[in-house]
This record gives C-alpha cells, sequence and structure tokens, in this order.
C-alpha cells in the first residue's frame, strides 16, 4: 500500500470511525497510519477528531481516501459518537490485548450501539492493538477471531508503537471497499509470517540488550555471576 497526493482526486472516499473504549490506542493508530508517528504520552481523546490520507490500495491500481474519524471513547461521550459512525463505510472496533474489559465492552455495547444505526453495507474490523505486550495479553486470540467472524468483521492485530500491522489492516478494508466480495482470510498466512517475524525480531532485541548489559557490568559482579555459574554446575556433577 504506499501512499498518494491528498490532490489526488480520482479516487474513492471512504469515512472511517474508530470506536472502542478510552485508553485503547485509536489515536495513536490514526497518527501512526497518517504520518508515521508514536506519542507514548498522547493524551486521551476527549472529543472526535479528523484527518484524512490517500493510499493505493495492494495491487489494484486504484486510490482510496481514507476520512478518519477518531472518537472519544468515555462514557460521557457516546452520545456525541452517534453522530460519526451512523454514516461511515467502515467502522473499526478496537481493543488493547492486556484489557479484557475494552473487548467486552466491544460485544456488550459499541458492537451493538453501531450496528443498530450504521449503514447497512458498512465494513466491520476488529482491531486488536497494542500486541508489542503479546506476553501479557489478557484475550485469547482464537476468541477475539471468532467473535469478529460472527459478526462478519475483519480482523487484525496492530501494534501503534512498534508500527505492526497497521497499514495491513487499512490495504484490507480499503480492498473490501473496492471488492464486497474480498476475503481477508486468504492474507491470513501472510499476516502470521509477519507477526512471527515481528516477534523473534523482539526477543532478539531484547536478548541482545541483556548480553550488552552484562559485557557492561564490573568486573566484580560479573566475577560472581560466574562463582554463581560454576556452583550451579557442580552440583550438577554426578556423585
Amino acid at each position: 500500500m504506499s501512499e498518494q497526493s491528498e490532490s489526488n482526486t480520482n479516487c474513492l472516499d471512504a469515512k472511517v470511525v474508530l470506536v472502542g473504549e478510552s485508553g485503547v490506542g485509536k489515536t495513536s493508530i490514526i497518527k501512526q497510519f497518517t504520518s508515521h508517528s508514536f506519542d507514548p504520552f498522547c493524551p486521551t481523546s476527549i472529543s472526535s477528531q479528523f484527518t484524512s490520507k490517500i493510499v493505493n490500495i495492494g495491487d489494484t491500481k486504484k486510490a482510496i481516501r481514507f476520512d478518519l474519524w477518531d472518537t472519544a471513547g468515555q462514557e460521557k461521550y457516546r452520545s456525541i459518537a452517534k453522530i460519526f459512525y451512523k454514516d461511515a463505510k467502515i467502522i473499526m472496533f478496537v481493543y488493547e490485548i492486556i484489557n479484557k474489559k475494552s473487548f467486552e465492552s466491544l460485544k456488550d455495547y459499541w458492537y451493538k450501539e453501531v450496528s443498530s444505526i450504521c449503514l447497512s453495507d458498512s465494513i466491520f474490523a476488529v482491531v486488536a492493538n497494542k500486541n508489542d505486550l503479546y506476553n501479557i495479553s489478557e484475550i485469547d486470540e482464537k476468541e477475539a477471531m471468532d467473535w469478529a467472524d460472527s459478526i462478519g468483521a475483519i480482523f487484525q492485530e496492530t501494534s501503534a508503537k512498534s508500527n505492526t500491522g497497521i497499514d495491513l489492516l487499512f490495504d484490507m478494508v480499503g480492498k473490501k471497499c473496492l471488492n464486497p466480495n474480498y476475503n481477508y482470510k486468504s492474507e491470513e498466512e501472510m499476516k502470521k509470517k509477519i507477526f512471527e517475524m515481528k516477534k523473534k525480531n523482539k526477543e532478539k532485541e531484547n536478548e541482545d540488550e541483556d548480553n550488552t548489559n552484562i559485557q557492561n557490568m564490573p568486573d566484580v559482579t560479573k566475577i560472581k555471576i560466574q562463582k554463581e555459574d560454576d556452583k550451579i554446575n557442580e552440583n550438577k556433577k554426578c556423585c
């Protein structure tokens, strides 16, 4: 998926609204997608914000201008959000994988609210954000994928922090806009390979960082570690 100039008029317009609880990363996903930036101290949205971006979709030789609406997730602003998603072409249900409540709220509130108002042909996507924290995830991936299937939604894991899965997410919903019969699951294997590659790279980074920290330790600390290792090896010897 490649970017195009905002002046391009030969493209399809698609209104995209991101919904979900406060703090799940809706604003960060939009910022990473539109400006390739991430702010770890990004404040919680207290009103709806708008931005747009034109991109070429896959190998279709067609472009889409995504008009992106970031909605506030706090309960007191929920009535305002209705104004934005009732005519949206694409609805993204966003949760954070380290917060079970954020996922449950999609099923218990957001989906029911949105589906009762949105267009009959709106495209749904379930977005599992913050997958850079997969080691402390509170939500089973299969459970989330099964729910996405049950509502006819595209499922994608993302990380606004590491910029994982975000371009792929918009590429898939873009293809669905251009072709209602598009089946995102045909790209499942590719997505899994990308995720595994990112996971392995992250593990290698952590391992290299640990080795560097050990190498930079004072000599006394290194000797202590070596003695402890020698003691463990000695205990392992056969009697």
